[in-house]
């Protein structure tokens, strides 16, 4: 079974370097759920820099990476396809639909996701013994405050457990910046690390891809992350 889009490659988005201290409960709730599905649904919801975006492709690549079909579906970019995409998709693994906020009021999608859900409910009967399939999707508000037109699917969404992430603080983005570049066997001082806070995007996505940048420009240049080097890659 292939689905029209392929979006299931796996990505630098993994457990490893995912932020965990804001949402322990989450993360023990749903891997519990990872080798056998007890509880199909999660809604998790919070700002841009909460993470939530990078702990769906944690849990999709983390599934890819055990041979297991994943699929990770970013809603904020449905003008390059069609609801289509969630034809069969009750015969995966897992599903991660990030950012529902952007396909909301959309009456094709959410019919679409409705029987997503009404399919993964069927797949829960007590004589059902084939695969069960773990739904999570994020959003930017808690579920009674998006613009869902369909009553049906407003209500769904709070069929399973419901998490909100907070927002990363500076501090927790310093950490999080200088985990990753350790990862990349780059040294990232607290100096460089706040003067990238203080200059930039505070947007995660926007830091990661800053340092990504710089990691490049470093082992290009053989040279160490310093805030004169940094300046002048960044034109800061």
């Amino acid at each position: 079974m292939q689905l029209p889009l392929p979006i299931h490659q796996i990505d630098d988005d993994t457990f490893d370097n995912f932020y965990p201290e804001n949402s322990l409960l989450l993360l023990d709730s749903l891997r519990q759920n990872f080798a056998e599905v007890q509880q199909p649904f999660f809604y998790i919801w919070g700002g841009k820099s909460s993470g939530k975006s990078h702990l769906l492709k944690a849990v999709n690549n983390h599934y890819l990476l055990h041979h297991a079909s994943a699929s990770y579906i970013p809603l904020d970019k449905s003008q390059y396809f069609s609801p289509a995409v969630l034809d069969n998709a009750e015969q995966l693994d897992v599903v991660c639909l990030d950012d529902l906020q952007a396909v909301a009021g959309d009456p094709l999608w959410e019919l679409a996701i409705f029987n997503l859900f009404n399919q993964i409910r069927e797949q829960q009967s007590l004589f059902n013994q084939g695969r069960k399939t773990l739904l999570l999707i994020s959003a930017d508000q808690p579920p009674n405050e998006l613009a869902i037109q369909l009553p049906d699917l407003r209500s769904r969404l709070t069929w399973g457990e419901v998490y909100h992430l907070d927002d990363l603080n500076d501090e927790q983005k310093r950490t999080i910046l200088q985990r990753n570049a350790y990862q990349k066997g780059i040294e990232l001082s607290d100096e460089v690390a706040n003067f990238l806070l203080k200059r930039l995007d505070r947007d995660l996505h926007v830091l990661m891809d800053k340092l990504t940048l710089l990691d490049k420009a470093s082992l290009q240049a053989q040279r160490k992350l310093t805030l004169p080097f940094v300046k002048e890659i960044l034109d800061l």
